[in-house]
């Protein structure tokens, strides 16, 4: 008997949000961005937490989202604690392999800012391919040139590739490695992260 075990649990959806509210989300979070940088690099910023309560707009999306994300767990899981940082990328800037799994059990990523989803075509279709700006979900194991191990001759490619949109949320295990290709626009992109702490209830 051969069996193919543990995928990684994912959730996508379209949360259909207004389009002034993701905007003035997205105006409202450009500019705390601006005043928590400490560097040239997206990652180099105060320490904040988004979700703290300061802002009505944060509050909404943050009681859809975690709601959303109680679906991904189920019954069996419940959420204990959440984290909310924006990440702000100019024209050119690419989020690199990695996972969040020391800061969280699963993360949530919405995006306020891209091209419209066409409610009158499926929404596989729209989101999962190969794009500029794309982001790809891996399996925990990924390899590639820039993870040393050797790929077994049953395995390929790890990968699934998302192409933002506005009002899009994406769920998943913090353990699965995660990047965004480069992003090529005027104006800058943004995620909004949720790094979600879960405890198991039964079992």
């Amino acid at each position: 008997m051969i069996l193919d075990l543990f995928p990684i649990k994912t959730g996508i959806w379209s949360l259909g949000m207004d389009a002034a509210f993701d905007q003035g989300l997205y105006e409202e979070l450009l500019q705390l961005n601006a005043s928590m940088q400490t560097g040239d690099q997206i990652w180099e910023r105060k320490d904040h937490n988004i979700f703290d309560g300061h802002s009505p707009r944060c509050q909404t999306l943050q009681t859809v989202v975690l709601s959303k994300v109680q679906e991904l767990l189920g019954p069996s899981g419940r959420l204990i604690h959440v984290q909310g940082r924006e990440v702000v990328r100019s024209s050119g800037v690419e989020i690199m392999p990695h996972n969040d799994e020391d800061e969280c059990d699963v993360q949530a990523i919405y995006f306020p800012f891209g091209p419209e989803l066409d409610a009158s075509l499926g929404l596989m279709p729209q989101i999962n391919q190969f794009a500029p700006n794309g982001f790809a979900i891996c399996n925990p194991a990924w390899r590639s040139s820039g993870f040393a191990g050797l790929l077994m001759p049953w395995e390929s490619p790890s990968k699934f590739w998302i192409k933002p949109h506005r009002g899009l949320l994406i769920a998943f295990d913090a353990r699965a490695i995660h990047f965004q290709k480069p992003y090529f626009g005027e104006q800058p992109f943004m995620n909004i992260l949720f790094n979600i702490k879960v405890e198991r209830i039964h079992g």
